[in-house]
């Protein structure tokens, strides 16, 4: 799909604020970053744009939920445990590069073809390449909306229900729900190549005007490329749309990074977590004064269903 083949038909009638039900509007409206892009280019200044995004963020928080969960993997990896605990006890996420995800396809949603913007001056020794890699701009983790019921999320991101998982309230976590942003899933990439090209060589007929004032600082306040990347790189392929994952994204060279605050609200233990690890996680719990509960299975009920029972912090 070609970022200029893009067409929504807008909705031209108001919200009626009155009836209006959020979890509704959520089912009704999932988030659609490309058709947040295809609002984006409809402005045609800078200034704009800028309000533009700032209305399309403000979307995007009401489908952030109240609560939203983080599974841990632990194993006889004893350095890689005690970073655990210690970001848990903190009260902090580590944030990684996109590269180190389990998934090599991630942040790949999107792309440019760099030899059609080899004919601007300044990128012909560049081969057409102005940005090498997205990615190594930002910094993010991943959050799951699927609870402790989900026996995958158990098998896949804690090591087989041997780690154990944290929910967190968003409401309570200011800075981690201001960076928070729900993943979308696609079946297509996205080809930018066109919207690229354009700013690429909007930037450098800028840099040349300023120049040839004599300016000594280049200044270009048209963000549309940081716009594209902050937005696109929350698309993921629809076979991990089991996953109900949320992402937060921050700059890589943010203040605090890798870590990002985060309060936990509450931890659960896997059902395979052994008892050394199920102690440190007590006595994390009991520090930060809340519930804890362990993952059980009742080997007697018809139902495929784990169990969070309270155990004494």
């Amino acid at each position: 799909m070609k970022i200029e083949d893009l067409h929504f038909d807008l909705p031209s009638q108001p919200v009626n604020e009155r009836n209006w039900n959020l979890e509704k509007w959520r089912c009704e409206n999932p988030m659609d970053y490309f058709k947040a892009i295809y609002i984006l280019q409809m402005a045609n200044h800078s200034i704009v744009k800028a309000e533009v995004f700032k209305t399309i963020y403000q979307i995007v928080r009401l489908h952030i939920p109240d609560t939203l969960y983080k599974y841990y993997s632990l194993s006889n990896r004893v350095e890689s445990n005690e970073r655990k605990f210690q970001t848990l006890s903190k009260c902090k996420i580590y944030l990684s590069d996109i590269k180190d995800f389990n998934d090599p396809f991630d942040g790949k949603g999107f792309f440019y073809n760099p030899a059609q913007l080899a004919n601007i001056e300044r990128l012909k020794s560049h081969g057409g390449r102005w940005i090498e890699d997205f990615n190594t701009y930002i910094k993010a983790t991943s959050l799951t909306a699927n609870g402790v019921q989900s026996m995958p999320m158990w098998a896949h991101y804690s090591n087989n229900h041997s780690g154990f998982c944290v929910s967190y309230d968003m409401k309570l976590n200011p800075t981690l729900s201001s960076c928070t942003f729900p993943i979308q899933y696609i079946s297509e990439r996205l080809d930018v190549t066109a919207f690229m090209q354009e700013q690429a060589q909007k930037m450098c007929d800028e840099i040349d005007k300023q120049i040839s004032e004599g300016k000594k600082e280049i200044v270009f306040d048209d963000l549309s490329v940081i716009f594209m990347a902050l937005l696109l790189c929350n698309l993921k392929h629809i076979s991990w749309s089991y996953e109900k994952e949320f992402r937060c994204t921050t700059a890589a060279n943010a203040a605090g990074m890798p870590f990002i605050e985060a309060q936990p609200k509450e931890i659960y233990v896997g059902m395979q977590c052994n008892s050394v690890h199920e102690k440190r996680l007590k006595d994390i719990a009991s520090t930060l004064s809340i519930p804890i509960y362990k993952m059980v299975f009742d080997e007697c009920c018809e139902t495929y269903k784990l169990d969070a029972k309270p155990i004494k912090a």
